[in-house]
């Protein structure tokens, strides 16, 4: 009898073995695929206080950068840095709003508001303000209410001005006579300046004296100004509101030489309004880089990180010279897919844009940490909001904003 053989037909001990290792090693490559599935990513919490310090994710829930987005002429060199075991900074303490109190005796007359006044920030005074407006209650089931952003808006450009008298500031900001261009941001249509708060500032602007016709809600295209939810209106009555219809003033930058579109020249005075979004590009995009709808080849200034072009388009004569006020859209803010924006429910105001850019890159910042991703290329890659404090265009330093949040429900 075969000695390697068990009785009644069994198999050799050879065999056996060779089975036996067979599913030990097809067992721990099971175990091993399991444990390098990616794990779900975890719901969003709410949004803290911009006093709180995020978190920084530990290095295994790294992210690589972001897709390019389509239009930039190359791909940076800039890797993302891995989180560290230190969080990022969010670098304000925000100091709540003194409200208002009833005046107890007849008050004298104020003094009338003066526009240059007005406007001051970092270098001419020694610090640039920012406000946050929150109102939890501005998204209804049917978007959001239009009652409760007029109310967000004057709240924070009485707070932005220190004047409780609103319309006595717009009328100061913006003569009657005045033609005034709303540069808006509709880039991605699931993700662009909210039209809700454009058409908040139209409406003061009409109530401080300004006719329809010469507010311009623009963009650099009509179509995508449509997808965004914005009326087209070219025509002789109300609020006109179109693409770019001609090229205008050159302006010669670092890395290229653009001409503003011809409504850039033409008009008097800007209201910026753009809405805070992430860029694989720029780090962020958010009032400066708004501005890149403004000229007719914005791909070719999107070398090293945009900068200096964004810092350097912004020092231009028709964006330094014309641009009255900066409103950040925030009911949403777009810190992964601009197409899938995340719910900010806020609005920022400043006449710094530079300062203002800085306090939504640290906005963008928690939502990213909030979620466990990684945040650094916000901060490393959005190099314009340095070199724009450098030509003078406002504050990038947190000990050069003063930085006012506003609650009203």
């Amino acid at each position: 009898m075969n000695k390697g053989r068990r009785q009644n037909g069994g198999v050799s001990r050879r065999t056996f073995l060779q089975l036996s290792l067979g599913a030990l090693l097809a067992w721990l490559s099971g175990c091993r695929r399991a444990a390098e599935e990616p794990t779900a990513t975890p719901s969003p919490s709410p949004s803290p206080s911009p006093t709180a310090t995020a978190t920084v994710p530990p290095s295994s829930a790294v992210e690589p950068a972001p897709t390019i987005t389509p239009g930039i002429a190359s791909t940076p060199t800039y890797t993302p840095p891995a989180p560290s075991p230190t969080p990022v900074p969010l670098t304000y303490t925000p100091v709540p709003a003194t409200p208002t109190v009833p005046p107890t005796a007849t008050p004298l007359p104020a003094p009338a508001l003066n526009r240059q006044t007005l406007m001051a920030h970092w270098p001419a005074t020694p610090t640039s303000r920012v406000v946050i407006v929150r109102h939890s209650g501005v998204w209804t089931s049917d978007g959001p209410d239009p009652d409760i952003v007029f109310q967000m808006l004057d709240a924070g450009l009485s707070a932005l001005t220190d004047s409780a008298d609103v319309m006595a500031v717009w009328r100061a900001l913006f003569a009657p006579g005045e033609r005034v261009l709303l540069k808006v941001n509709c880039i991605a249509a699931g993700g662009p300046t909210q039209p809700v708060v454009t058409y908040a500032v139209a409406r003061r602007l009409k109530d401080a004296g300004l006719p329809g016709e010469n507010i311009l809600i623009f963009d650099r295209t009509d179509h995508e100004l449509a997808a965004a939810g914005y009326k087209l209106n070219e025509g002789d009555k109300g609020i006109r509101c179109h693409g770019a219809r001609g090229e205008g003033t050159e302006a010669v930058l670092t890395q290229a030489t653009v001409r503003f579109y011809k409504e850039l020249d033409e008009y008097d005075a800007l209201i910026n309004l753009p809405t805070p979004k992430q860029h694989s590009g720029a780090g962020v995009s958010v009032s400066l880089k708004n501005h890149y709808g403004s000229v007719n080849r914005p791909g070719s200034l999107h070398g090293s990180w945009c900068d200096p072009a964004i810092a350097e388009l912004n020092a231009q004569p028709n964006i330094r010279d014309k641009t009255r006020l900066i409103v950040g859209a925030a009911l949403n803010v777009s810190p992964f897919d601009w197409n899938n924006p995340e719910r900010e429910n806020a609005i920022l105001l400043s006449f710094d844009p530079v300062a203002l850019d800085t306090v939504a890159r640290d906005i963008l910042v928690r939502h990213r940490q909030e979620r466990g991703h990684s945040a650094g290329y916000l901060i490393e890659g959005a190099r314009h909001l340095s070199t724009a404090q450098a030509l003078g265009l406002g504050a990038s330093e947190a000990h050069l904003i003063d930085l006012r949040e506003v609650s009203l429900g």
